[in-house]
């Protein structure tokens, strides 16, 4: 069976004359095991043989490649960086066009160059959507800030679905959650991948849900990772807490789950992950991802084998909405 996986990341720092502050997350040793990136750091910075290798070995027909990082950047380099980021990016996808697609990086610390850059991305470049790292402007706002309304109506008008993947709390949330009585090394995978990031990639998500945006743009689609961010296990509560008729909005925020937001479990393997996202989604809603290189493939077959799965929704999970959201063919 054909398998797209669509939470792949490479770092952009060969890209010459791109030198991005945070680099590669700064995994712990003897934690996340058997990722790639821990054994081989080089694993990040390859898009040629290295990640093709590692593709066939993982039975992976195709990887939608991104960086997370480019949040970082500020305003005095954001938008030069980001058009070369994805120029880079759309060279490396052209070389191998069976094997990758790409999602665009978007100069969010200057709100109105992201619509152009998106545009340009998407019918000049190819790249079939953007992938941002959570926080946005000075690293503590949401896409939900009048000064992204162009970005997400053109996000809306090209279909190009954006990943609201994690990035790393602001500063102010760090220490207060994560900084108590716990070693640096503690405190950076607490706030992080530990749990921080996702939390707070939740809580981008609900913030588009509360404040109307997607009834303002209702064919927008977000794509969130590692089972939706926690959201889908409490989706009955957020509809007895703040129902739509509270918020002001048209519906639930169930609604919005449902019909605006995608699921990849990020290297999650979880059985029951898969079992509860399906009842509360359905597998039409989720796509695949395997997080390479932070995390690893093994146990990927809970999956994508699930014996709750029929054939037609292990092809859904493994390829087909992925090929039906980002318009790609595997």
């Amino acid at each position: 069976m054909k398998l797209i996986t669509v939470e792949e990341h490479f770092a952009p720092a060969q890209i010459p004359g791109v030198n991005v502050k945070r680099g590669a997350p700064p995994l712990i040793a003897d934690t996340m095991p058997g990722a790639p990136w821990l054994t081989d750091k080089g694993t990040a910075f390859d898009v040629g043989d290295k990640r093709l290798a590692y593709m066939d070995a993982d039975g992976v027909t195709m990887q939608v490649i991104s960086t997370p990082f480019a949040q970082s950047l500020s305003a005095e380099v954001a938008v030069d960086y980001c058009r070369r980021i994805n120029d880079w990016l759309a060279e490396q996808v052209a070389r191998h066009p069976d094997r990758f697609a790409g999602f665009a990086v978007l100069p969010t610390a200057v709100p109105g160059a992201c619509a152009a850059e998106l545009e340009r991305a998407a019918k000049d470049l190819g790249l079939v959507g953007a992938l941002i790292g959570n926080r946005v402007g000075d690293g503590t706002g949401f896409l939900s800030d009048l000064q992204y309304e162009d970005l997400l109506a053109k996000a809306e008008e090209l279909e190009s679905p954006l990943y609201l993947h994690p990035g790393e709390p602001p500063k102010g949330v760090t220490e207060l959650c994560y900084n108590k009585g716990l070693s640096p090394d503690i405190m950076s995978v607490f706030s992080r991948y530990g749990y921080g990031w996702h939390i707070d990639s939740g809580i981008h998500m609900l913030n588009l849900i509360l404040t109307g945006v997607f009834d303002r743009h209702p064919k927008l689609q977000v794509i969130l990772g590692h089972w939706g961010e926690l959201l889908p296990f409490f989706i009955d509560r957020f509809d007895a807490a703040m129902p739509g008729s509270f918020l002001g909005i048209r519906h639930d925020p169930s609604f919005y789950l449902r019909n605006n937001m995608y699921v990849t479990p990020s290297g999650i393997f979880t059985p029951e992950c898969l079992e509860f996202c399906v009842k509360v989604l359905g597998a039409e809603r989720i796509l695949f991802s395997i997080d390479y290189p932070f995390a690893a493939s093994a146990g990927k077959e809970k999956i994508l084998e699930h014996p709750m799965l029929t054939a037609e929704m292990a092809k859904l999970i493994a390829y087909g909405n992925a090929e039906r959201l980002l318009r790609i063919k595997a």
